[in-house]
């Protein structure tokens, strides 16, 4: 059996576990942050069990990552209300005893100056696996990292230490507060004879289809979160693709076909 696919028992396992324990002990209870490979997993799992009680959730509506949150029966108008977009103070007192944000501000002469893997790098240098923290909003002047709460107090104090922050403003905050941007995007368009993923990966670089088999063969391509080097799979829609050294993409919409018959997709590339 492959290491995916024991990855995934466990996954399902730990999941059971924290279903015995929302039902058994009648609480709130959640996940570390997971990609969309992970969650779809877990979703596919959680239907086949007919659960309805839980929702994904990230720190705010868009966010890459999110946690599965699973509630028992008592709740369940609660949550219903947060999903909706209405006031619960239940289930917002919930999340934010779940999700925390760490905000740092950077002094006047490094603004500018650091990218989301300068604060990606910082946090995994204390022993945190990736799935301890969430998304990473970068401004100019700094950014917010959203965390377990239970380990936002371990990241601040050794954010403080590090000499790349010693003199910014660290502090952790509710995901209220959080000051969120608009993603940027840049529109491109591909002609495609298929939807096999070697094809989409060769136009959207502009590369031949040897060096395409390279960066499957080397593990650099991800499709919605899942490390792919299978050439033949299948893109659709709504597909998160990443190319390491190349980008990040979503494919958004079909176009067409041009006068070769190919089809003409369009391309949204994370800036």
């Amino acid at each position: 059996m492959s290491t995916i696919k024991l990855d995934e028992k466990l996954m399902i396992a730990k999941l059971m576990d924290k279903i015995k324990i929302c039902k058994t002990n009648n609480k709130i209870v959640n996940t570390e942050f997971l990609n969309i490979y992970k969650r779809e997993l877990l979703i596919k799992e959680l239907n086949r069990l007919k659960e309805k009680n839980y929702l994904f959730f990230g720190g705010f509506k868009d966010s890459e990552y999110k946690i599965l949150i699973m509630y028992p029966e008592k709740f369940k108008e609660e949550f219903d209300l947060y999903r909706n977009n209405n006031n619960s103070q239940i289930a917002e007192n919930a999340i934010n005893n779940i999700i925390k944000a760490i905000r740092i501000k950077l002094p006047k002469e490094l603004i500018g100056k650091y990218e989301h893997r300068d604060y990606l790098s910082a946090v995994m240098k204390f022993g945190l696996v990736r799935e301890r923290m969430g998304d990473i909003i970068v401004h100019e002047d700094g950014a917010y990292i959203m965390v377990l709460k239970e380990n936002a107090e371990y990241i601040k104090n050794s954010l403080e230490e590090l000499i790349r922050f010693r003199k910014s403003e660290i502090e952790i905050i509710n995901i209220d507060k959080v000051e969120l941007k608009p993603i940027d995007f840049k529109e491109i368009k591909i002609s495609v004879s298929s939807n096999r993923l070697d094809n989409f990966v060769s136009e959207i670089c502009k590369i031949s289809r040897s060096q395409t088999e390279e960066l499957l063969k080397n593990e650099k391509i991800y499709l919605n979160s899942k490390l792919e080097t299978k050439a033949s799979k299948e893109v659709k829609l709504e597909d998160i693709l990443v190319i390491r050294g190349r980008g990040k993409f979503k494919v958004c919409e079909k176009l067409g076909t041009n006068k070769k018959g190919k089809n003409i997709v369009g391309i949204l590339k994370y800036m």
